[in-house]
């Protein structure tokens, strides 16, 4: 089993999967969350509420599962069932790495003096609404497993899907953009495109898996080995919020000055 452990170097071991199926759980858990929000909003059709239809994309794009989304679906309409806000903090870090942290909570004031408090320990600096979010794309990201695709076949199948614009990384060179693996193909794409391309990678015989990705606009900010420990060091508390949806940043996770 392959993982990101160091964010610096990939190594290949077998552990024990609950890590992974803590990571799982909590994803599926913040989308119900954002799908139960989305509900109450604007009612429980996708086709009439276009807040649910983005949320609904955005879950399948990050692998929750369809039972998942349909049981939040109906939980959305019961009386009892918590009302849930979504909220974004940004900071700057160490060395002028921007940071994002989004969360999806149904106490406000808990998650914000949980965020803030992190911040204030992790010695980041706050930053102005939007500053931080200007400079990143959110995007769809699909990993194709065990092959590299060829620009060419890729550019044709695009157009036969109907995506107008993506982007191509074959090489793993441990950035966050790239290849978790050696062989394998990853593509971003924008959110609205990302299922007419998957069902054509799938239909030509590819195993991917599909996930949600900010870029930052101008590439990734390398910065020196104290900076990029105190950095990591507030990404992992910051993770490790239950309220936490995601957390993004613009560091290079793959060197330092």
């Amino acid at each position: 089993l392959s993982l990101l452990t160091n964010r610096r170097f990939v190594f290949n071991f077998t552990l024990n999967p609950q890590p992974i199926l803590y990571m799982q759980s909590k994803n599926n858990n913040i989308y119900a969350k954002k799908i139960i929000m989305a509900c109450k909003a604007g009612g429980p059709d996708p086709t009439s509420n276009r807040a649910l239809a983005s949320t609904i994309a955005e879950a399948k794009a990050a692998n929750v599962p369809n039972d998942v989304i349909k049981r939040n679906l109906d939980k959305a309409s019961a009386a009892d069932t918590a009302d849930y806000k979504d909220a974004t903090f940004e900071y700057y870090g160490h060395g002028g790495v921007g940071l994002v942290i989004n969360v999806v909570t149904d106490n406000g004031n808990r998650a914000t003096n949980d965020v803030n408090l992190v911040a204030k320990k992790k010695e980041l600096k706050g930053a102005s609404g939007g500053s931080v979010t200007f400079n990143f794309d959110k995007k769809a990201r699909i990993d194709v497993k065990g092959k590299v695709l060829d620009e060419d076949d890729l550019l044709e199948m695009c157009m036969d899907a109907g995506v107008d614009d993506y982007a191509l990384h074959t090489e793993c060179d441990g950035l966050q953009t790239s290849p978790r693996e050696e062989g394998d193909t990853t593509i971003f794409v924008e959110m609205a495109e990302m299922a007419s391309l998957r069902d054509a990678l799938l239909a030509s015989g590819s195993e991917l898996t599909t996930s949600l990705q900010f870029v930052p606009k101008d590439g990734f900010l390398t910065v020196n080995d104290e900076d990029f420990e105190l950095n990591m060091e507030a990404v992992d508390a910051f993770e490790a919020l239950d309220d936490v949806d995601s957390v993004h940043h613009n560091l290079d996770t793959n060197t330092s000055e």
